[in-house]
């Protein structure tokens, strides 16, 4: 077969593919070389496990039309059993049931063998509780799309519906008819075979009914075309090692002003640095300057501040704000669904307050709460504001809002619902711990298309950050401000003790720009080690 274009003599582009016989050629198509979609008839006969291979024939056979994976006992290793047709672009279409429901299983495809034993290395769409309808990659970069809409849609103990569609860098997944994962992932397989698993761990038994695997497909699925699964395409959780998607999506200068906003969640990233730590790290040679003007108890709608002290928007111009990161949403969706639409018209007012000629401005995501970390003290959950509280909405009102307006958006929240932490995430079911403030650091900056390892040779590095942010927080939030700028300008405590018209705390706090400055100096000598 080959492909020819004639664009000298004719008015528009015009192509056509034929094919050579022995008596002359056929003309197939005029506008496009695609192959034509093709049904595999070989690939399951529906009878024997012929075509198909494994390291142990005796977890496998088939039933009732079904290939079985069956064990009475402890399962010790994931168990493959491999296909021999090999796929590129392709539709999936195997109805999977999973007794107990509880247990784990999944379809590998574009995948490898990883070793003697028959281990995949691969995509895998998931099956399980918890993980239906979710993309994983075995023996690899773990979690690649992690939505819950599949799990929703599941039939739980019963027969459920699986269809996998992947065209290039992208693939989709539907369960039941329901879009579960939407993702384009350019680094991620584009070709091998087809398995399927028996997760290691208690006894299990999982049917797998396939009907159809189609190469070359139409992109079409769960009644969206393929303009409409175009649109719901995210960007992969985990990027091979040492690899980022395409451009940076934030563009840092020398000298460029970084201000953190927010509330409780954004003002303790000055503890622990990390998130300053990286983008420097990210950015060498050049000097970046922070501060975490986050707030605890602020929200969309409201920054209160002392009198004096000046509001959101003077304090941003104040520090001359390049680049801005702001998050609200999570406190807010306590107040439930029907207050989102109020929500995202404060939010839009407040950032339009804050656009600049040449500022940046990033919308980060809420985190989710940690309901598992609550405190529940024999409370009914449902009697809980945050168990209730539709943060996944305010989400995804906050990141369609961030694309309408024209902002970078970092989905945190997503990123964070992979149960990625054996350990808990919060301290109360709200706040980030230490360790999950690192990792949400290096998630907002595979967000940014940005480099995200943290090194333990940043270590040094982050220590002068942490340092900086202290004096920081004692110059912009001195304890003492209604002494200094506020409304007790007439108490002894703001004045000198011989000299009554000489006010002293202004000039302890000017005192503190110094420090700052040094404080900066020692990180730019710190970045330069790297």
């Amino acid at each position: 077969m080959r492909c020819s274009i004639f664009n000298k003599r004719l008015p528009s582009l015009f192509i056509y593919c034929a094919f050579y016989t022995g008596i002359g050629i056929i003309a197939l198509s005029a506008g496009g070389c695609n192959p034509a979609p093709e049904t595999a008839e070989r690939f399951f006969n529906g009878t024997s496990l012929e075509g198909w291979s494994s390291s142990d024939s005796s977890y496998w056979s088939v039933q009732d039309g079904a290939i079985v994976g069956h064990s009475a006992h402890e399962v010790k290793r994931n168990e493959f059993l491999w296909s021999n047709t090999e796929v590129t672009d392709f539709y999936l279409s195997v109805d999977v049931k999973l007794e107990p429901d509880n247990g784990n299983a999944g379809i590998q495809f574009r995948s490898k063998k990883f070793d003697e034993s028959g281990q995949a290395v691969g995509y895998q769409a998931d099956v399980g509780k918890s993980v239906w309808g979710r993309l994983y990659h075995e023996h690899d970069r773990t979690y690649i799309d992690w939505p819950d809409e599949g799990e929703k849609a599941v039939h739980p103990g019963g027969w459920n519906h699986y269809e996998i569609l992947a065209s290039g860098n992208r693939v989709w997944t539907a369960i039941n008819g329901v879009l579960s994962v939407a993702v384009e992932d350019p680094f991620g397989e584009k070709r091998g075979r087809i398995a399927v698993q028996m997760h290691s761990g208690p006894p299990i038994t999982v049917h797998y009914r396939f009907n159809k695997l189609v190469h070359h497909p139409k992109i079409a699925l769960a009644g969206l075309n393929e303009k409409q699964l175009e649109e719901k395409l995210r960007t992969p959780l985990n990027f091979p090692v040492g690899k980022t998607l395409g451009s940076p999506k934030l563009e840092l200068k020398n000298n460029d002003v970084v201000v953190f906003t927010g509330a409780s969640n954004m003002a303790n990233f000055r503890k622990s640095g990390y998130l300053e730590t990286l983008l420097i790290a990210a950015n060498p040679g050049k000097a970046l300057h922070f501060r975490n003007m986050a707030w605890e108890g602020d929200v969309a709608a409201e920054q209160y501040r002392e009198t004096g002290f000046g509001g959101w928007e003077s304090n941003l111009d104040s520090v001359d704000c390049d680049i801005l990161f702001v998050q609200f949403g999570q406190m807010e969706s306590i107040q439930g669904e029907d207050s989102l639409p109020g929500f995202i018209n404060n939010y839009k007012r407040l950032l339009d307050s804050a656009r600049k000629d040449g500022r940046q401005i990033v919308v980060v995501s809420p985190v989710p709460f940690e309901t598992k970390a609550l405190k529940l003290s024999g409370k009914r959950a449902e009697s809980i504001p945050v168990v209730q509280a539709p943060a996944d909405k305010y989400a995804g009102a906050i990141k369609q809002m961030a694309a309408e307006e024209g902002y970078v958006y970092v989905d945190l929240f997503r990123r964070m619902k992979v149960p990625n932490l054996q350990e808990r995430y919060t301290s109360d079911g709200i706040h980030l711990t230490a360790k999950a403030q690192q990792l949400a650091a290096t998630l907002i900056m595979k967000e940014l298309n940005l480099p995200s390892v943290y090194k333990g040779a940043y270590e040094p590095l982050r220590k002068q950050v942490q340092s900086m942010n202290s004096l920081w927080f004692r110059y912009w939030r001195a304890g003492n401000w209604a002494f200094i700028y506020g409304s007790e300008l007439v108490q002894p405590f703001s004045r000198d003790w011989k000299d009554r018209n000489h006010r002293i705390l202004p000039e302890e706090r000017t005192a503190l720009e110094s420090y700052l400055k040094k404080a900066e100096q020692r990180i730019r000598e710190e970045s330069d080690k790297l």
